[in-house]
């Protein structure tokens, strides 16, 4: 395994933005063409956005294409989990914010929303470390926390471009339930 390589870098980060750029725009422009067309061209662009993070990331990983490989194969199954957390998290947050604005009387629910929220907590960090552990398998240490930076560097990206906005409504704070 080769230590990362600075080359290319403003290039990189100028594809980069680009890119997320294109999967910002990539939502009105799927409402005006319909919900069909839409989802086909937004697959489309979503596999050419992964292609690109791919180069990116073995560019500053300074990978082998098999290495490469083996992360995308890495990163890819741990993927569908941390999204079906991700819908539980969500769909839990709903129901606390409903709760709360119905006055919040319902104890056990209170306290079931409790449970579910510190269930989800200790999922996440179950699969955050089975994550590092497959992720050694294929990456140094170095490499791996080289991977979690670029990952924070992405999504601080998207967003800006997002123009700061986060899945936040009215009464939603960064760090709540």
């Amino acid at each position: 395994m080769r230590p990362a390589s600075a080359a290319g870098r403003p290039a990189l980060w100028l594809l980069l933005g680009l890119a997320l750029a294109s999967v910002v725009a990539a939502g009105p422009l799927e409402a005006q063409r319909g919900r069909r067309g839409g989802e086909q061209d937004r697959e489309q662009l979503e596999r050419r956005i992964r292609a690109q993070m791919g180069r990116m990331m073995r560019e500053r990983l300074g990978l082998t294409e098999q290495e490469a490989t083996d992360l995308a194969a890495v990163v890819q199954s741990f993927d569908e989990r941390r999204r079906d957390l991700l819908r539980a998290e969500q769909a839990t947050r709903r129901r606390v914010e409903a709760l709360l604005l119905e006055g919040g009387g319902d104890g056990a629910e209170a306290l079931g929303l409790l449970n579910r929220m510190a269930e989800l907590r200790a999922e996440e960090a179950g699969l955050f470390a089975e994550e590092q552990e497959a992720l050694l398998g294929v990456l140094t240490p170095v490499q791996v926390l080289e991977l979690h930076a670029l990952r924070e560097q992405i999504g601080r990206r998207i967003r800006a471009l997002r123009g700061g906005r986060r899945d936040q409504g009215p009464g939603r704070r960064r760090g709540g339930p």
